[in-house]
């Protein structure tokens, strides 16, 4: 990653925080430069200690921040990272959510129980494909697939397990199976154990997401008219299962953050509708 930051007068930059499952992303976006990440693991990030001091040390290197912006699947975790940008670095931050000012219509049974991740991503992905249908897919922790119309109203979606999570469960609900680290898989046929768990996984997820895209983008076309659907992917995983799927029009593992940007922007910490974490 680029350390080199100026601190010019008027060289401010804003700060994102995706904690998922596994681990946590803080993506500083400095303006009119390109945004630079750090990560670590989420359940290192979760400790108070280690927190405070990692979101003092970015302000230091790369602050001052204008403001903030807090993505976590942690309710707890979130709330607590808001209180320590608000107490420690004295920046205002926001933690997204599904009461905030949205670019699209959500409606889903329980609006509390869609995840920060997933709001972020559908509110990049309808910028992405303003007036177009398309499909938002995270390929990270779970694999979620999020469907919006033309008219930027959220259609539907799908929720299966990740990659790692298939390799987690096969070594610990099984008395023989390895625990096999999944990486694109040269061969469909595997000719040991590793090699089989390993094809049967990433060709198995490749296989899932392109004939879900297809039936997707099949359902849109016959049941809402859409003439045309985009396909945007993101997540830890995305660029190993993308490369080999051809009806994928944009990869951007930052998109989560992104969209925290843009919903940070309308939804600027004091407002009414924004989540404060002070």
């Amino acid at each position: 990653m680029e350390r080199q930051h100026s601190r010019a007068t008027g060289d401010i930059s804003r700060l994102v925080v995706v904690i998922g499952n596994t681990s946590t992303t803080m993506v500083i976006f400095p303006y009119g430069r390109e945004p630079l990440t750090e990560r670590l693991p989420s359940s290192v990030f979760a400790d108070p200690v280690v927190m405070g001091d990692t979101l003092v040390s970015l302000a230091l290197r790369f602050g001052p921040f204008l403001d903030a912006a807090v993505c976590s699947v942690v309710p707890d975790i979130a709330a607590h990272c808001a209180e320590q940008l608000n107490s420690k670095c004295s920046v205002p931050a926001v933690m997204i959510g599904s009461e905030m000012l949205l670019p699209f219509t959500l409606r889903y049974e329980n609006r509390s129980a869609f995840g920060a991740d997933r709001i972020a991503l559908c509110a990049w992905s309808c910028q992405q494909f303003a007036q177009q249908a398309h499909i938002a897919v995270d390929i990270g922790t779970a694999i979620t697939f999020d469907v919006l119309d033309s008219r930027g109203q959220y259609v539907g979606g799908l929720i299966m397990p990740g990659i790692d999570m298939m390799s987690g469960a096969l070594h610990s609900r099984t008395a023989q199976l390895p625990l096999v680290s999944i990486d694109r898989s040269t061969s469909l046929l595997g000719r040991s154990t590793g090699e089989c768990i390993r094809s049967g996984i990433f060709w198995g997820v490749v296989k899932q997401i392109e004939g879900l895209i297809r039936e997707i983008s099949r359902y849109l076309a016959e049941e809402f008219g859409e003439p045309s659907v985009g396909v945007i992917v993101t997540g830890g995983n995305s660029r190993l299962i993308a490369a080999e799927i051809g009806c994928i029009d944009v990869v951007d593992e930052l998109a989560v953050a992104r969209g925290s940007l843009l919903l940070l922007d309308l939804n600027p910490p004091g407002a009414p509708d924004s989540r404060s974490g002070s």
